[in-house]
């Protein structure tokens, strides 16, 4: 049997399995052809999906929590989509992962800004109705009193020490 140009074979390389000649160091196919592996597979471009929701999902949950909930989910939802493509493929999904976790912190930075919304909307709504009303520093120091007052009340801790508040409004 006679060789063909460019194949592998006992003449080839020597029989000792070794890489052929005119491959490569890098991995790469033989010359004149594209490289192993060809390239990314959709299942790779969607985890890197998935990762790229689940940072916006984190940074807008920060700042826009309605959207970091949107983001939030759809990281999830592509991420787990994406790892179970790679495991019927027996392949990787790049990135899936990480979007499945940075989604995850997004929704639950979301979760509790809701929660803590919810849970003051009263007292603050308050507080900005009686700075609107203020005339006087004297005034906004009164709004300020009661807001501290009304937060007390509302966590079960007289004498809590807001005294940090004073930075932020």
């Amino acid at each position: 049997m006679t060789e063909q140009p460019g194949g592998t074979g006992p003449g080839k390389d020597g029989g000792d399995g070794a890489e052929a000649p005119d491959r490569t160091p890098d991995g790469a196919g033989p010359a004149g052809r594209p490289p192993l592996g060809g390239p990314p597979s959709k299942t790779d471009a969607s985890g890197l999906r998935a990762l790229l929701l689940g940072g916006l999902a984190l940074v807008f949950a920060l700042f826009f929590f309605p959207a970091g909930l949107i983001l939030g989910i759809a990281a999830v939802v592509v991420g787990i989509r994406a790892r179970r493509q790679a495991k019927g493929r027996r392949a990787t999904a790049p990135g899936a992962a990480g979007g499945i976790v940075l989604g995850s912190i997004g929704l639950v930075v979301v979760v509790f800004s809701i929660t803590v919304t919810a849970l003051l909307w009263p007292q603050m709504s308050a507080y900005q109705d009686c700075l609107g009303a203020a005339n006087t520093v004297s005034d906004e120091k009164a709004c300020k009193t009661t807001y501290v007052h009304e937060l007390e009340k509302k966590f079960g801790r007289p004498g809590l020490d807001l005294s940090r508040l004073e930075q932020w409004t």
